[in-house]
């Protein structure tokens, strides 16, 4: 099964719970596999709406009969070092660190961190050490947020 085919299965789910899908990873374990769903919500998902999340799919026949009836489920909130799994994610973070690990090297070049300056359908582009990259989504292997935890532990007044 596709994750195509699991987002249609499993979004009205979440938004029953005022969550929104953020991402689907399937990972293949020794024994079964694992469906690793991502939620969040305007006002932030927590622990509850993870759990409640993952009480209704445990329902999904259609997700049972998709991955067979031996996998793990798990639900969870995207986190703060979240991983971006759609090109239209990133619109929220221009400003902010990444990390991008590219599918080919660029230039010889296949890890970039650097900041967001420009989001739009077309493509993103990070500055790093001067330098700027132009990259399309389907380049992308992985993308995560890379937060500053200093400045956000000295905005939040948690450090001096």
């Amino acid at each position: 099964m596709v994750k195509d085919e699991i987002e249609i299965i499993v979004e009205p789910v979440i938004n029953r719970h005022n969550c929104f899908l953020w991402g689907i990873e399937i990972l293949r374990g020794k024994r079964r596999p694992t469906l690793r769903i991502y939620v969040d919500s305007a006002e932030g998902a927590n622990i509850e709406d993870c759990e409640n999340v993952s009480k209704d799919l445990n329902y999904e026949i259609d997700l049972d009969s998709s991955l067979g009836e031996d996998y793990v489920l798990e639900v969870s909130t995207p986190g703060i070092e979240r991983r971006f799994f759609k090109q239209n994610q990133l619109l929220e973070y221009i400003g902010e660190d990444l990390k991008v690990k590219l599918r080919e090297p660029l230039e010889g070049i296949k890890n970039i961190n650097g900041m967001l300056v420009d989001c739009n359908e077309e493509f993103f582009l990070i500055e790093s050490d001067k330098l700027e990259y132009k990259l399309d989504f389907s380049d992308i292997d992985i993308c995560r947020l890379d937060p500053n935890f200093d400045k956000l532990m000295k905005e939040s007044g948690y450090a001096k």
